[in-house]
Formats: structure tokens, C-alpha cells, sequence
């Protein structure tokens, strides 16, 4: 059976998984936190400046609540609006893989223990340094750090680019690089807080786009049946995207 996406579309995500779990026991992890600890003084410097914890982390959460919304309304829009009626899969599709990668990661992060690096007793917290395949004891409180939320919102919208790649817009590479840039930005701030490590971020991200791979099926009825000359209906050829390859 042909793939709907080329394999490294499918490939990618494990590669994240297999990369996130050789950060957390390689001490890759841990090793990259140290660079943002303040061993002298038991603190992370930049844990409330303005930059990371005002502008990186509540504006770009703020930021992506927008697009969300946005989102929500355009598929709205779709469904009420017959003129928009051609676009509803296509909105669907964008709302749909977007908030299960968001939704999933979050369920996830309240039932794992692995905490943050701030948490840990060799950061000056109280807890162990727990990895993915480590035993866990049964007095421990749920970690609420793995996988990564905040970046989340940033990963999630490389469901734009699935679906610009899918009725090939010629520069459909400039939203991947958006929403992997963003994610790449909230991961990074995240770690340099000291709220999140490489792994949890590696983690995120073979979420959201393995989110987009479960839906993407759904846009298949209209690549192969719908009328010509509409938007959804559009049937797949060539794509001029080299980063898609």
C-alpha cells in the first residue's frame, strides 16, 4: 500500500523518540541544564527575567492561544458559511491535528514523573532525576513536566505546513520552518528556566507531528474524489517543497 507522505514523514518522529531517550540516558539531559544552573548560588538566573519568563513564556503562550483561536473561528466560519464550504476539510484538518498534539502532550505531562530540572535535588529541589524507563516509587506526586508544554504550542503548527504541502503551496518549507523555529524558541527558553530538558522537547515535538500523520487521512476522500477546481478537492501531484523530502 502506497503512503499517503513520503517515509521520512514517518520515520522523523521516531527518530525524536529514539533521540529523546538517548538525551535522558546519555546525561545529555542533565549536562545541557548545568549550563543554566547557578551551582554557587542554587538558582537559575534566567528563570523570572523579563525576556524568558514575561515575553518567551506567557506572550508566546499568549501568541499561540491567538492562532488557536483563530483557528477555531476560521473552522467555523467553514462549516456556517457556504462560500467557505470548500475550505472545511482543510480547516478541520489544521484545528484537529493542532489540538490533539496540544491536548495529548498535556494529558501525558499529568500522569508522568519526570519533573523539572528546577525540581530535582541536584538543581536544589527535592525529587530524583526519573527517566522514561526508570522504576518509580509509589510515594512520588505526578511530575507535571514530561513532555513539554510550552513548546508544544509552537510544534503543534507544523500542521500548517502538512496542510500548505498538501494543496502545494510553493512555499509551504517557510511554515515548517515557522513552527519548528517557534518550538525550537519556547523549548529552549523553557530549558534555560529551567522548567524543561532536551528530552521533553524531542518528546513534543514526535507528538505533534505524529498528530498530524493521524489525521492527515482524513484530507485523502477529498485528494482523490472531490470536484475539480475547489480548494479540498484539489487532487496531489508534484510538490515543489525540497524540506518535505
Amino acid at each position: 500500500m502506497k503512503l499517503p507522505l513520503p517515509l521520512a514523514f514517518y520515520v522523523f518522529p521516531v527518530v525524536c523518540v529514539l533521540a529523546g531517550v538517548a538525551s535522558q540516558y546519555s546525561g545529555l539531559d542533565t549536562g545541557l541544564e548545568r549550563l543554566f544552573y547557578d551551582s554557587q548560588n542554587q538558582q537559575w538566573p534566567y528563570r523570572d527575567v523579563w525576556w524568558t519568563e514575561k515575553l518567551l513564556h506567557r506572550g508566546g503562550r499568549d501568541f499561540v492561544a491567538v492562532i488557536v483561536f483563530g483557528m477555531i473561528l476560521f473552522a467555523l466560519a467553514a462549516v456556517f458559511n457556504s462560500k467557505l464550504a470548500r475550505y472545511r476539510r482543510s480547516a478541520g484538518f489544521v484545528l484537529l491535528s493542532s489540538l490533539s498534539g496540544i491536548g495529548l502532550v498535556a494529558i501525558l505531562k499529568a500522569s508522568t514523573h519526570i519533573y523539572t530540572p528546577w525540581d530535582l535535588a541536584m538543581f536544589g529541589g527535592q525529587y530524583p532525576h526519573i527517566r522514561l524507563f526508570d522504576a518509580v516509587a509509589d510515594n512520588l506526586p505526578v511530575g507535571h513536566a514530561f513532555p513539554a508544554g510550552h513548546s508544544s504550542g509552537g510544534y503543534a503548527l507544523v500542521s500548517l505546513y502538512f496542510i500548505a504541502r498538501y494543496h502545494h503551496y510553493r512555499h509551504s518549507s517557510l511554515l515548517l520552518y515557522f513552527a519548528l523555529g517557534l518550538g525550537l524558541i519556547f523549548g529552549v527558553t523553557q530549558q534555560m528556566r529551567g522548567a524543561h530538558m532536551l528530552s521533553h522537547d524531542l518528546f513534543t515535538l514526535a507528538i505533534c507531528w505524529a498528530s498530524c500523520l493521524a489525521w492527515y487521512p482524513m484530507l485523502k476522500p477529498l485528494a482523490e474524489s472531490g470536484p475539480p477546481g475547489t480548494y479540498d478537492g484539489a487532487r496531489p501531484g508534484p510538490v515543489n517543497d525540497s524540506a518535505g523530502r
